[in-house]
């Protein structure tokens, strides 16, 4: 029987650079250009992109994940996806020149302990902003 080496997924223990090795290994791994910028992982879920990179910058590093909703007209009485305890720590705004809404998301670095985690923090940040444009469009998300 041929046995495999199984190599756990490094735990962050809220190290920044260990979320950067990350984040590079992933862009790596989907065969996105790689340069010596800082890495953005880009993640497309139907019509639903996400855009997600580490920023250093703010006196305390987080995880910023970009959702990108599909294309709809803009909903005038539409309550804010941040008037929702769904969303701590989060932004929207109204991209007018692609007509979609754009929810950013700021995850700590201590809520993330590897690298699924990491990729569940996406698809939860991916699902609640779907769930809010279904919730006040009745649109597909």
């Amino acid at each position: 029987m041929q046995q495999h080496d199984y190599d756990p997924p490094e735990q962050f223990g809220g190290s920044a650079s260990a979320v950067l090795r990350c984040l590079r290994e992933l862009v790596e791994l989907t065969g996105q250009d790689r340069t010596d910028a800082p890495p953005v992982l880009e993640l497309q879920f139907g019509d639903i992109l996400t855009l997600t990179s580490l920023a250093f910058d703010a006196p305390r590093p987080f995880l910023c994940v970009s959702v990108y909703l599909p294309r709809c007209a803009l909903i005038a009485a539409a309550a804010p996806p941040l008037a929702s305890p769904a969303y701590p720590g989060a932004e929207w705004l109204w991209d007018a020149s692609e007509g979609r809404y754009i929810i950013l998301h700021s995850i700590e670095i201590a809520q993330l302990a590897d690298e699924p985690g990491l990729l569940d923090a996406i698809l939860a940040a991916k699902d609640r902003a779907g769930a809010w444009l279904l919730s006040v469009s009745g649109q597909r998300a």
